[in-house]
């Protein structure tokens, strides 16, 4: 795919949000923006920096003289998190605690971004890239009078749903009382884009009733009026998926462009380069375990970086997997398993299931995900893996966990028709799911007249992704737009 590529020095700085499912895809955008003439400072926390570099086996001199060799003016700077180092990031407490801390970072931030590019010649800066959730660089850049450009790192509709939370708050629709989760009729249409109709269920999960009286509660209704001080907005969507040009304006603030531009792995990927930017070390052998199962067979499992469930409920996910026949990738991290460090299965499970079943720590996903063997993906519904699985062809059941995986899991089902859920899921935070609901869920996605329509309407949002980021699809006009934009700050020291 031939790409635009830009002579002036544009030079922008990426900060992304100190988690898995915020640094891929920010990391994704800043190679596109490199491979395209930009000089690129990627931010992120120590702690997080740290563990990248760990999983990878490399040092930041090797990953510097990596990105060199690609043709990239690349460079990455580090902050602290404001969390102790020995503080976990793994449990829905810890990651609160996370987010609690980063918000504070404003004044720290623009304190080394300063420092380091007095002390270091480098390009003028064009724009800083937000993730959404980086709050703490709204004073940063109106202190430096930089364009802020605002990335969302999930899907349109959770994005307007999350930036107009005060507004919902304002319309009684915040918070969400248990009532309202349990109604299968109310609807929320008083969102801006053109969006399906929201349900209750569908906004951020700590919104709800159960939560107001938590710090987050109130730190994400902070956190939405940042979300609506920018200069340009960025969505890792393509049109195609999310209602067109006309769903994404939802989220235009003050008449700025709002564009999607993903999904933002995928022209890497069609064109051969699986870079990974895990914070967790990969298990190379479930490749050749694929290889030996049939074709569509495997069912693959996995809930991302961060969520958690009981034992009891693991053991359960166990027996039902078990009896539903089929072969299973299941990633089983070892902090999956609330207050536990070791995951107990059922006696006898791992004996019983030798032959048919792999059990890893963490895996390369895109790798899983286009092979040829893999039949469907049980997952947690983070919008990675919602997109990446769409973007490949892959149906999908959904079990969401927590904050916005409750309305991609029903977009999933509902809206696109590529996948299932759990019954009862979406308005229960903590509902146990049986053996015998988990084997019903997972035959009916891997055979019959059902498996066969989402694996229908997969393979046609998939081609759609295709089309968007290559050449003349939406997602590649818009990412050449944002750049001629931004080439506009550089040239007439303008924004339009």
């Amino acid at each position: 795919m031939q790409r635009e590529v830009i002579m002036a020095p544009l030079h922008a700085v990426v900060v992304s949000y100190p988690a898995q499912g915020h640094i891929t895809p920010l990391m994704n955008f800043a190679e596109q923006l490199a491979m395209r003439g930009f000089f690129i400072t990627f931010v992120t926390t120590q702690w997080m920096d740290e563990r990248l570099l760990k999983a990878a086996s490399k040092d930041a001199a090797a990953r510097d003289r990596e990105m060199a060799e690609r043709g990239f003016n690349f460079q990455f700077l580090s902050i602290p998190a404001g969390l102790p180092p020995e503080h976990g990031r793994g449990t829905e407490s810890e990651a609160h605690d996370l987010f609690l801390a980063v918000q504070r970072l404003g004044p720290v931030l623009e304190g080394v971004l300063t420092a380091h590019i007095k002390s270091v010649p480098l390009p003028p800066i064009t724009c800083i890239v937000s993730d959404s959730f980086m709050s703490c660089t709204t004073h940063v850049t109106a202190n430096l009078g930089i364009p802020r450009v605002i990335f969302w790192a999930c899907s349109t509709a959770n994005s307007i749903v999350q930036a107009n939370a005060n507004f919902l708050l304002a319309q009684g629709h915040i918070p969400v009382t248990e009532e309202d989760l349990k109604s299968k009729d109310k609807v929320i249409t008083c969102l801006p884009g053109k969006l399906p109709p929201i349900r209750p269920t569908d906004i951020v999960s700590m919104y709800r009733e159960q939560h107001v009286l938590e710090a987050t509660y109130s730190a994400f209704l902070n956190e939405s009026r940042s979300q609506n001080v920018g200069d340009y907005v960025l969505v890792n969507t393509f049109e195609e998926l999310e209602g067109g040009k006309e769903a994404i304006q939802g989220l235009t603030i003050n008449g700025c462009p709002a564009l999607a531009i993903g999904p933002l792995f995928l022209p890497n990927f069609l064109e051969g380069r699986k870079s990974t930017y895990s914070m967790r070390e990969e298990d190379k052998t479930c490749l050749r375990w694929l290889d030996a199962q049939k074709k569509g067979s495997v069912l693959y499992v996995s809930f991302g970086t961060s969520a958690v469930r009981s034992e009891r409920q693991l053991q359960e996910l166990a027996l039902g997997l078990e009896a539903s026949g089929y072969p299973f990738l299941w990633v089983l991290r070892s902090d999956i398993a609330e207050g536990k460090s070791v995951v107990e299965l059922p006696e006898g499970f791992m004996e019983r299931n030798r032959d048919r079943a792999l059990l890893v720590s963490w895996t390369h996903q895109l790798q899983v995900l286009s092979h040829p063997s893999l039949g469907a993906f049980l997952t947690h519904s983070g919008w990675n893996s919602i997109i990446e699985a769409i973007s490949l062809g892959v149906p999908m059941i959904g079990w969401p966990y927590f904050a916005d995986q409750f309305i991609h899991c029903r977009f999933v089902k509902d809206i696109w028709r590529v996948g299932l859920d759990f019954e009862g899921v979406d308005a229960d935070e903590y509902k146990f799911v049986t053996k015998e609901e988990v084997n019903n869920k997972v035959r009916c996605i891997m055979e019959g007249s059902t498996s066969n329509e989402l694996q229908k309407n997969v393979l046609s949002l998939k081609e759609l992704a295709s089309k968007a980021v290559m050449e003349g699809g939406s997602s590649y006009v818009n990412m050449n737009k944002f750049i001629e934009d931004m080439g506009k700050i550089f040239t007439n020291q303008q924004y339009k």
